[in-house]
C-alpha cells in the first residue's frame, strides 16, 4: 500500500514539474512579446525626408517616364495587379475593383501620423482621420470590415510582420519595428503583383511626450 502510495506521489510530482515547465515557457513566450509590442506603442510622425521607395527596375514610373523618387503608389498604376476578368473568366465587378483599389491605395500610403496602442490581445493603429486598423501579434487574421481587408500578423524576433489580403492578385506585406537609439519606427511595406514588385520604407518618429 504505500509502494502505492509512492507511485502516485510521485506521478503527481512528474506531472507538477511538466505544468510548471509549460508554464514557464508560456510566460517567458508572452512576456517576449509584450517586450515588443510594448516598443511599438507611443506616438510618431512621418518624416518624409527618411522615407524611402526602392523598386528592382529601370526605375521608371508607371507612365513609362524616367522621372525617379518616392512613388506612394507603389507601381499599381493603370489597375496593376487586379484580374481584367471576375469568376469564371466574366466581366469584373467594377464595384469590387474599386474597393480593391481603395484599400490598396490607402495601405500604400500609410497616415503621416499613427497612435499605436495594445488593447488585449490586439495591437491598434490610429491615423489622424480617426481611422485604425488591428493586428493580432497571435497569428489570427483580422478581417477590416468596411475595406474587407485581411491582415494576418506575427512576431518574427522584434519585428511584427502582417500579411495582408483581400486585394485581388496583389500580395503585401508590412513589417514593423523600433529603432531605439534614434527613436524610429521603421514601417517596411513589400508589394507584389503581376507587374514589379516594390519597397518602400517609412521612417516614423517618436513624438516628444507632453510636457
Amino acid at each position: 500500500m504505500s509502494a502505492l502510495r509512492g507511485l502516485v506521489s510521485f506521478g503527481f510530482l512528474v506531472s507538477l514539474m511538466v505544468f510548471v515547465g509549460v508554464w514557464l515557457a508560456n510566460e517567458s513566450r508572452l512576456h517576449a512579446q509584450d517586450g515588443s509590442s510594448t516598443s511599438l506603442v507611443g506616438a510618431w510622425t512621418l518624416d518624409k525626408n527618411l522615407s524611402e521607395s526602392s523598386n528592382p527596375s529601370d526605375g521608371r514610373t508607371d507612365d513609362g517616364s524616367g522621372s525617379r523618387g518616392r512613388r506612394r503608389g507603389g507601381g499599381f498604376g493603370r489597375g496593376g495587379g487586379f484580374g481584367r476578368g471576375g469568376a469564371g473568366g466574366g466581366r469584373p465587378d467594377p464595384e469590387e475593383m474599386a474597393r480593391q483599389r481603395a484599400a490598396l491605395r490607402d495601405i500604400m500610403t500609410p497616415p503621416d501620423h499613427l497612435t499605436i496602442v495594445q488593447s488585449n490581445n490586439l495591437i491598434v493603429m490610429t491615423g489622424p482621420d480617426g481611422r485604425t486598423t488591428r493586428l493580432a501579434p497571435d497569428g489570427k487574421k483580422v478581417t477590416d470590415e468596411s475595406t474587407k481587408v485581411e491582415r494576418k500578423t506575427k512576431w518574427d524576433g522584434g519585428k511584427l510582420v502582417t500579411e495582408i489580403s483581400g486585394i485581388g492578385s496583389t500580395r503585401v506585406t508590412e513589417t514593423y519595428s523600433v529603432d531605439p537609439e534614434h527613436h524610429h519606427l521603421r514601417l517596411v511595406v513589400h508589394s507584389e503583383n503581376s507587374r514589379r514588385p516594390s519597397t518602400t520604407t517609412y521612417i516614423y518618429d517618436a513624438d516628444s511626450p507632453a510636457q
